[in-house]
């Protein structure tokens, strides 16, 4: 719906100027049949359609509206009506009551309504009635005259103005009383033949007194008809009285349903006469046309700014028999568009606007338009007074979903939730797979917290060199032999031209049982023989008496325990001296095995496992008591069923390196 723009000062100089118009129309002569002459037989100038309908919002119909419209806002109406017999004559006959004749059967009118609001207290207003289709014999049945009956015309233009002089709050409930004056004048513009306009000025003043309580609402008008008079055969009709009672209650609420009853009467001040008498012999029959009228009214949409309303009505039964424009019956449907500019629930959005009529609007500025209280704003189910993010939807991910607050990145670590791989642990940020957003307490995964790893970004070799500071030892013994291809990896190779490329380092270069460092020939072996052997050079024939085969040291003539026994005889102590000092060469680096064996191959007798432990205890002894490390030497019990020549063997000695070469 467009609304007119409001032009008030124009506005007022039109209104002024049509008041102008219709005083000096009412004002200028005219020919008699104009006038209306009472004396007149055929005069006519009577308006068939007592009630006049008003533009604006209410349940009534003959009373006006108890709201005017806003400043600025315009109302519009369309009020159609079926009228039964709107005119009947009742004329001499032989029957002592006189007999009715219709001058309209039936009558079909039309109502166009406007008002515009040019002060929340002050309206004016036009209605445009008219007669869209009419039957009957018209004049003629009080002439006896063949004229025939207009079946459409225009009908006297209506214009006026409304104050509010106890203004009805527009806000809250919109209880109260109401009292609207008003001031309208009918212009000439019908159709007197069609008995469409009473060819004079009316004016037409009332006063409206309402009250609305809840669901019920009461009302209560005086106004007044001044006009000249004019005759229809013995009927006279000048200057009226009005009364409009009614009285609504609002059968289903929120503008759905309304019903209404109302009545309004009208008492003529013309003197008429009787229906058996002569037009020349007056008496003073009152000439009071009343009715009655049921009406529903639907406003459902727009904040019921627009309301439709279907009516019924017909005489009320004390209504003057010489009331000849009471219609039998009447039948009627009006659609109004008025803008009242209602605010029940009173938060500043007008009802036709409101989505909420009756619960007002909470002014968060969200969505404050639409009238209605926002408790969730966002819609994430965390009322508003607990949301500290009241417009962006709670992200329910399991991370803080009580505060409302949306948490794109739940651990505040610079990852966004949907590329985290751990939205609730923050990212480390320690230059080590900082885009996934998972924390890397441990970046090289070597089992040593980052906070203690001095290399959080390279794995500890974990090869038992310094496997507690996180770093990984390529080169343990920082010989320059990396340890993959080291056989001794954390014993440093000597580097002195002797096997350097295997890492180890050789104390004792040709393994005779003189370190290097005093060996006097330290790359030929010195011959073990109990003679100089100290020097570390060999001696020009000379035998040794010990020797290594392999990892084993053997002896040349071995010397040999007693049957049954496991004691170190005086030849015997001195092979197991010169097997210590050639061992002595490897065994910082090395692990002395001795394996002791019973007398006889494949005896695992009790007796003969206890005989061969005794025996590698007793050559350990002898070997430490030679000057050997006794953490460096292991003394077991051999395998009784090892294929060897039975008595032959009683103990071996095995130098076995150790695995990494590392030093003990």
């Amino acid at each position: 719906m467009t609304f007119l723009p409001a032009q008030k000062p124009h506005r007022l100089r039109l209104f002024g100027s049509l008041l102008a118009a219709a005083s000096t129309l009412s004002l200028a002569p005219a020919d008699a049949h104009a006038q209306c002459d009472p004396k007149a037989e055929r005069s006519g100038c009577i308006n068939a359609d007592n009630l006049w309908v008003h533009a604006g919002a209410g349940p009534f119909l003959s009373l006006g509206a108890p709201l005017l419209a806003p400043s600025g806002k315009a109302s519009f109406g369309l009020a159609l009506s079926y009228l039964s017999r709107p005119i009947g004559l009742r004329v001499a006959s032989a029957d002592p009551e006189g007999t009715v004749v219709p001058v309209i059967d039936n009558a079909v009118n039309a109502t166009f309504l406007w008002s515009l609001g040019v002060h929340d207290r002050l309206e004016i207003t036009a209605a445009l009635p008219i007669t869209f289709y009419q039957d009957g014999t018209g004049l003629g049945v009080a002439t006896a005259s063949d004229e025939e009956l207009p079946r459409s015309s225009m009908r006297d233009v209506r214009f006026g103005f409304a104050a509010s002089i106890l203004p009805r709050p527009r806000a809250g409930s919109a209880d109260g009383a109401s009292v609207i004056g008003r001031f309208e004048l009918a212009v000439p513009a019908g159709d007197a033949q069609a008995f469409a306009s009473g060819r004079t000025i009316t004016w037409f003043p009332s006063i409206l007194a309402s009250y609305r309580r809840g669901r019920f609402e009461a009302g209560v008008e005086a106004s007044a008809r001044v006009r000249g008079e004019a005759r229809l055969a013995n009927a006279r009709i000048g200057s009226q009285l009005g009364g409009s009672l009614g009285a609504s209650f609002d059968v289903l609420q929120d503008g759905w349903l309304t019903a209404a009853g109302e009545a309004f009467v009208l008492y003529n001040f013309a003197a008429q006469n009787p229906p058996t008498r002569t037009v020349d012999q007056p008496e003073s029959p009152a000439f009071v046309p009343a009715e009655w009228i049921l009406s529903a009214t639907t406003a459902p949409i727009l904040g019921g700014d627009m309301s439709f309303t279907i009516s019924g009505g017909g005489p009320i039964p004390f209504s003057s028999e010489a009331a000849v424009t009471t219609p039998r019956f009447r039948f009627g449907l009006a659609a109004r568009y008025a803008p009242t500019g209602r605010d029940m629930d009173s938060d500043g959005v007008l009802d036709r606007d409101d989505k909420c009529v009756k619960v007002a609007e909470d002014r968060d500025g969200f969505e404050d338009g639409d009238g209605c209280p926002d408790l969730d704003n966002d819609n994430d189910r965390i009322p508003d007074t607990q949301d500290r993010c009241r417009d962006a939807a709670e992200t329910v991910d399991g991370f803080k979903d009580d505060d409302g607050c949306p948490d794109p990145d739940d651990d505040e670590d610079g990852v966004l939730d949907e590329a985290d791989a751990c939205r609730n642990e923050a990212e480390d940020k320690d230059g080590f797979e900082d885009d996934d957003g998972c924390p890397d307490p441990d970046n090289d995964g070597d089992g040593l917290l980052d906070k203690v790893d001095r290399c959080p970004n390279g794995a500890e070799d974990k090869d038992g060199f310094k496997d507690d500071d996180g770093c990984p030892d390529p080169d343990n013994d920082l010989d320059q032999v990396l340890d993959a291809a080291d056989q001794c990896p954390d014993a440093r190779e000597d580097l002195d031209g002797f096997q350097d490329d295997d890492g180890c380092p050789e104390v004792d270069n040709d393994e005779d049982g003189i370190a290097d460092k005093a060996d006097k020939c330290p790359l030929q072996a010195e011959t073990i023989d109990g003679k100089d052997d100290a020097d570390g050079c060999p001696e020009a024939g000379a035998k040794s008496l010990v020797r290594w085969s392999g990892d084993r040291i053997v002896a040349e003539a071995p010397a040999r325990f007693a049957p049954g026994k496991a004691d170190v005889a005086k030849p015997m102590e001195e092979m197991l001296r010169q097997m210590a000092q050639l061992a002595a060469g490897r065994a910082p680096i090395a692990t002395i095995v001795i394996e002791g064996y019973a007398d006889r191959a494949g005896d695992e007798s009790p007796r003969a496992m206890e005989l061969a432990e005794k025996r590698a205890i007793a050559v350990k002894d002898a070997l430490v008591a030679a000057g050997l490390p006794a953490d460096r030497i292991t003394a077991a019990t051999g395998d009784a069923g090892e294929k060897r020549a039975a008595n032959v063997t009683q103990f071996e000695i095995t130098v076995q390196r150790d695995k990494r070469g590392k030093r003990r």
